[in-house]
């Protein structure tokens, strides 16, 4: 079940972060409680990648700058074993559930050892993937951390939405790359205006109007200021109940047992609500969801 009051008091704490440091600062507030203590995550990039590419993929680092210049400089990323089972499976799970398959490795035990000199002994690791198809793998680490499955899934939904606020502050660069339609369509809607009044202002339909602002929102990124219109978003009655199953955890298979329609029919709900929400994954969509009041 989500605690809708402590997940909406994150989130606004998120939503008032204006740097990633600020971000990372939140979510290890939120973490610590588990015995976390720092947090890094970013894109994955291409064997070969400089160091300086690989750190030009973080999205939140608040690793120790010694150990980011290690971390690169030996080019760990391409052979972390932490890394390379978040990136596989994508579910939250402690660092030393993934490492029983590495005893006795020399290169995991070579880097592991480096990290226990900068307090990372354990930790958690997941994946995201957003809309765009970006993989983001994040990891959290600490000194002896205790969380159990269902807090793991509460730290694996703030991550999810800090990595969508994160994502916005990164993507305000990319605004450059809208088309000049998609910039006035989106200008627009988060001025308040309706689409109808959109579309009369430009002359455009309306569902003209929609396509422009959606690709905009695409090309922007999860959470931009742009894409996230000033009026509460407008689901339709069975999108929104869809989404409060998800909130509760429910599959779109479940989602469709109980409300009576086929699996296909609930999944084309659930990715409707994401586009609307901005959302990057369906976590990411009900955490917006949230926030805008939508379940008020």
């Amino acid at each position: 079940m989500v605690d809708f009051g402590k997940t909406q008091a994150f989130i606004e704490q998120i939503q008032r972060a204006r740097t990633s440091a600020a971000v990372s600062s939140a979510l290890i507030s939120f973490a610590q409680d588990y015995g976390l203590h720092t947090v890094c995550a970013g894109t994955l990039p291409a064997r070969g990648a400089s160091p300086g590419e690989q750190v030009g993929h973080f999205v939140l680092s608040s690793w120790p700058a010694e150990w980011v210049d290690r971390y690169v400089s030996r080019n760990y990323v391409f052979h972390d074993p932490i890394v390379n089972h978040a990136r596989q499976s994508g579910n939250a799970i402690l660092w030393r559930d993934i490492l029983k398959d590495y005893e006795g490795s020399r290169e995991a035990s070579k880097l592991l050892s480096e990290a226990r000199d900068f307090r990372l002994v354990d930790g958690i690791a997941m994946s995201f993937t957003t809309l765009e198809g970006l993989q983001i793998v994040m990891s959290f680490g600490g000194e002896q951390v205790e969380l159990s499955p269902s807090q793991l899934d509460i730290v694996s939904f703030v991550s999810s939405y800090a990595i969508g606020h994160a994502l916005s502050l990164r993507g305000k660069d990319r605004f450059g790359e809208l088309d000049a339609m998609e910039k006035e369509c989106l200008q627009l809607a988060t001025r308040g205006r309706s689409i109808a009044e959109i579309a009369e202002r430009l002359h455009m339909s309306e569902e003209g109007v929609l396509l422009q602002i959606e690709a905009g929102r695409r090309k922007l990124g999860p959470g931009h200021a742009l894409s996230r219109l000033s009026e509460m978003p407008r689901l339709t009655p069975r999108e929104k109940e869809c989404l409060q199953w998800a909130a509760l955890g429910k599959s779109e298979w479940e989602v469709s047992q109980i409300l009576g329609i086929s699996e296909h029919t609930a999944e084309k709900h659930l990715l409707n609500a994401k586009t609307k929400l901005g959302a990057s994954n369906r976590v990411h969509a009900v955490a917006e969801a949230i926030r805008c009041g939508v379940f008020d």
